[in-house]
């Protein structure tokens, strides 16, 4: 697969593993049309930060990002929203499921699990996860979690895995990917 979008095909929630993306490659599948809104949830860069990178990859569409943490919340011509603490997952979850339903058709773009991970214990994030995907399936929504694998094993990974309807490890164009295959 020479893209991570083709390897993704059609699944609707995808964990990216990874640890030779940097987050300046993360807009690399949000390919959107001048309709789309792309949500980026970020616990590492600024808003500012992510709007550059969106617009020095060429993409097409609006972006609105999520700030979490302690962080400048400004940035020219992008929605800016804060959730305050990195921890406070009710606060993030509502703060995404407000901007998922201001949107039609949004993609998401959550920078990333490792960060969410620094912050929470893994039950916690899982728990966190297993609500937030579900209400992006129902809202038939595109997302992108990104997650370097390196510091957490197997069991783990595989456990955050299992909430996702794609798998996909690699880089530098060299993807591969697991689909889940769900119930039609």
């Amino acid at each position: 697969m020479s893209s991570l979008r083709e390897a993704v095909g059609d699944a609707a929630v995808t964990l990216v593993c990874t640890s030779s993306m940097g987050p300046e490659r993360r807009v690399d599948p949000l390919s959107t049309t001048p309709e789309t809104t792309v949500l980026w949830v970020t616990y590492s860069r600024p808003p500012a930060d992510c709007a550059e990178q969106f617009r020095s990859a060429g993409a097409s569409g609006s972006l609105s990002v999520i700030a979490v943490g302690d962080m400048p919340a400004d940035a020219d011509d992008v929605s800016v929203r804060s959730v305050s603490t990195p921890d406070d997952l009710t606060g993030l979850g509502i703060t995404l499921s407000q901007a998922v339903s201001a949107h039609e058709a949004p993609v998401v773009c959550f920078d990333s699990l490792t960060a969410l991970l620094q912050h929470v214990a893994v039950e916690t994030a899982y728990e966190f996860l297993n609500a937030l995907t579900g209400h992006l399936y129902a809202a038939d929504v595109e997302a992108y979690f990104y997650l370097d694998p390196a510091p957490y094993d197997s069991r783990t990974v595989d456990a955050l895995a299992s909430l996702f309807d794609a798998v996909v490890e690699g880089g530098d164009g060299a993807w591969s990917a697991r689909r889940r295959r769900l119930l039609q």
